[in-house]
């Protein structure tokens, strides 16, 4: 019966990362080539680890958590949240969860015979009807521009509850047409993990600054290329400046120019290294068309590093110009295979002049920072994990107790 449930699992797992037909041909390559044990243990994969029962009211949860950030880091870290809260937090038939993201404490049981439970999905609108929504499921989810893709709407209006991390999305759903309840439940960091420290400079350095993003597929509003090509205007030829710049491992290059203070690290850091990237910046820049919440912000602000951005979207829920560098945008239409509507478009010449106000001044570039991280300190994920619990108890879907 594991094997036959494992295979389903898998079945379903392919499908809702909508990658059936590159599985198909992976399995039919390792098929062709002899490698049957390979092909048997890719199959296998989603054979469940016993996870000991808990006490507590049920909750599947739905959702892809197969690699760090975005979406998957929230799936994993709203897990771990409302476990440590009490409730009974079940794996969602739809759910595919890599293990190694997980700890026997926080990852989602998997009972063999699965109650009726109510449901929270934590994805993007544009793929939640994957999940099949309906009326006993809550929607964890945010969008980065001011309207939602084809047939989103429709999908969050199966839900019992939207849940959104910001006002702005808040209102940018209602406007676009979602009539079910929506409730806003900021995101966090884990304070733990992330924490002022003061910046190791190399000598004759007087700034370094910081972008990141994926480069693929809806990536693209990350406009990394953008912050090196700012950063080079603003410092023509100035040796005491630096700009680190971290893309995924999938992402298409970035181009340098050949400029030896562009620094690109272009694989996955772990938790410990990517903290000491942040220490290591004067300030993070961000020149993303939008972000639905923005938690590589957050987290940066967290490691007491300002912000050089736009307030557009989500970000606008924790930062402002009192605690970074804020930069004004004009709203665009959004030119992308992914998107729809309007985002912001940063203006250049102020992103630039605003890496030469940190340069000239890094001293104040620090207060920000320190302002910074006392701001993020409102939105860590134990904080998440409470706000949600009591929104699921205000709409009938965990009981009052376990808010």
């Amino acid at each position: 019966m594991g094997v036959v449930r494992a295979v389903r699992r898998k079945w379903r797992a392919v499908r809702t990362v909508g990658a059936v037909w590159p599985a198909l041909a992976r399995g039919g390559r390792l098929l062709a080539r002899g490698r049957v044990r390979e092909f048997a243990a890719k199959l296998l994969s989603e054979r469940p680890a016993p996870v000991p029962p808990r006490p507590g009211p049920p909750l599947a949860l739905a959702g892809i958590a197969l690699k760090p950030g975005g979406y998957d880091h929230v799936v994993a870290a709203v897990a771990r949240g409302l476990i440590g809260r009490g409730v009974n937090v079940l794996r969602d038939p739809a759910a595919v969860l890599a293990p190694a993201l997980f700890t026997a404490a926080d990852r989602p049981a998997d009972p063999d015979d699965f109650p009726a439970a109510p449901r929270l999905i934590a994805a993007p609108p544009h793929i939640l009807h994957r999940f099949a929504p309906c009326p006993r499921s809550a929607a964890l989810t945010m969008w980065e521009t001011d309207t939602l893709p084809p047939g989103a709407v429709s999908a969050l209006n199966r839900c019992a509850l939207v849940i959104v991390p910001s006002a702005w999305g808040a209102e940018c759903f209602r406007a676009t047409g979602v009539r079910v309840p929506v409730e806003v439940v900021p995101l966090g960091y884990d304070p733990t993990a992330f924490a002022p420290a003061p910046q190791p400079l190399d000598p004759g350095v007087r700034a370094v600054f910081g972008t990141a993003g994926a480069l693929d597929e809806g990536g693209l509003r990350k406009n990394v290329q953008r912050v090196i090509d700012a950063f080079r205007h603003a410092f023509p030829t100035d040796p005491a400046v630096r700009l680190r710049v971290k893309i995924t491992p999938a992402s298409p290059p970035v181009r340098t120019h050949g400029d030896p203070r562009v620094e690109v690290t272009n694989r996955a850091l772990s938790p410990a290294e990517l903290v000491g990237w942040y220490h290591g910046l004067t300030a993070f820049v961000n020149a993303s068309h939008g972000e639905g919440f923005g938690l590589h912000l957050l987290e940066a602000m967290a490691c007491g590093r300002p912000l050089v951005s736009a307030t557009f979207g989500g970000v606008g829920a924790f930062f402002d110009g009192t605690v970074g560098y804020e930069v004004p945008h004009r709203l665009v239409a959004a030119r992308n295979a992914v998107y729809a509507g309007n985002w912001a478009d940063v203006d250049d010449a102020d992103l630039a002049a605003r890496l030469r106000e940190i340069a000239a001044d890094p001293g104040r570039a620090a207060e920000l920072g320190a302002r910074a991280a006392a701001r993020a300190a409102g939105f860590t994920w134990d904080d998440t994990a409470r706000r949600l619990a009591e929104a699921l108890a205000r709409h009938g879907l965990l009981p009052a107790r376990a808010s």
